[in-house]
């Protein structure tokens, strides 16, 4: 099992939160390194930066706890689109980076698939366990510790910027009965209901 202790302090908070160490994590991190760099900012306390994220891997968490960007505060952005990129904004400046994953392979990236493999169809020995650890942690190892630019493409990007988080009235939907916001009910044979027994009636 990888030692946590082995790892920078602000990574193991990331694995802290996360729950475990892996590669996905150590991409988000070391996204975030990238970012932070490209605009000279800190951690968020409300809502002053901005994360937009194209895929919901590993790696948010470690945006979620470097940079403070949260759903609660309306300051993380999903869009499903797949990709390993993060776009940072700056609200008080206007200014944004983007930081995407290379398309290139990981350090032992086959090997490790090929071990991980082996350990879910239960035909790993002890050995193979042992070096599929020893790998990941040499693979998080370099991620975190390598130049960001090795990995990502990293540069200023002309973004919109997002609107500040809103207060929202609720009412309740008229077939559930749960409470709901008011922007995310549809009018349904006339009633408003909430989306998921929009989806049920269609």
């Amino acid at each position: 099992m990888t030692k946590v202790g082995e790892f920078p302090e602000d990574f193991q908070d990331c694995v802290r939160f996360h729950g475990h160490v892996c590669p996905g994590l150590a991409i988000g991190y070391a996204a975030v390194k990238a970012g932070v760099r490209g605009l000279g900012v800190n951690r968020a306390e409300d809502e002053e930066i901005v994360a937009v994220v194209e895929n919901d891997s590993c790696a948010v968490d470690a945006v979620q706890v470097l940079l403070g960007c949260t759903f609660g505060k309306g300051n993380l952005i999903f869009r499903d689109w797949g990709k390993q990129a993060f776009t940072f904004l700056e609200r008080n400046t206007g200014r944004a980076v983007r930081v995407a994953l290379k398309h290139r392979e990981l350090p032992d990236s086959a090997q490790r698939r090929a071990l991980k493999k082996k350990i879910d169809s239960g035909e790993a020995s002890a050995a193979d366990k042992r070096k599929y650890e020893e790998i990941r942690r040499s693979t998080v190892l370099e991620l975190i510790c390598a130049d960001p630019a090795d990995y990502f493409e990293i540069g200023p990007v002309a973004a919109e910027m997002p609107p500040k988080a809103s207060i929202v009235s609720t009412r309740p939907c008229e077939i559930c009965h749960e409470s709901t916001v008011t922007t995310r009910l549809q009018e349904r044979d006339g009633k408003l209901v909430c989306l998921g027994c929009a989806d049920q009636d269609s």
